[in-house]
């Protein structure tokens, strides 16, 4: 079911503001640009930010003077974004996994690889190298502890997500986050990756 933009529609009908949305920007924005910015990540790149929801993250990157594409599934996440942050990103309700995205200078993944059912990880991975520029970024926010819930969010490994990033990029960094929002806190890592 969560391979359908459905699903996760009815999520934001049901819910309003679903239990992902911390109606802001996470606070790891920042802490992944600390990271990104000596590998050569600037203002004015060009960033995508999958499952943007209601654009929180895709928001506070543009207001960093980045270059940002909103993207998610569901239309009404979309539909949300633009309601709470007008046209300050260019908003598009799309399929991750159609091959004619891009090519982006970095992507910014909060929370889009963590809701992909686990079986679909290595496309989720190759979709991202695909919709990369050669040497682009992946900037990702993991989650190795759900509390013993079923996804999504899915937990995983820091050596599984090594293990999936390392067929098409260089791990450069994979880490505790050290400024989760406090919900989170404790359960998350982060990943900075280099395609190949």
């Amino acid at each position: 079911m969560t391979t359908r933009p459905d699903y996760w529609n009815q999520i934001y009908e049901d819910e309003g503001r679903p239990g992902w949305d911390m109606n802001k920007a996470t606070p790891l924005v920042r802490e992944l640009l600390d990271l990104a910015h000596p590998l050569g990540l600037r203002a004015g790149s060009e960033l995508a930010v999958p499952g943007c929801g209601y654009g929180h993250d895709a928001a506070e990157l543009a207001d960093l003077d980045f270059t940002v594409t909103g993207l998610d599934f569901a239309p009404l996440a979309i539909e949300g974004a633009v309601a709470r942050h007008g046209n300050k990103v260019a908003w598009a309700q799309v399929d991750w996994f159609t091959t004619e995205l891009g090519p982006w200078d970095a992507l910014f993944d909060h929370t889009c690889f963590v809701a992909m059912d686990p079986p679909r990880r290595a496309e989720y991975v190759a979709a991202c190298a695909d919709h990369l520029r050669p040497g682009g970024l992946w900037l990702a926010v993991l989650f190795h502890d759900t509390k013993g819930q079923a996804g999504p969010p899915h937990a995983i490994s820091m050596t599984e997500m090594r293990a999936l990033a390392e067929a098409r990029f260089d791990v450069l960094h994979l880490g505790a986050a050290t400024q989760s929002h406090p919900r989170r806190a404790g359960r998350e890592f982060l990943l900075v990756a280099r395609k190949r």
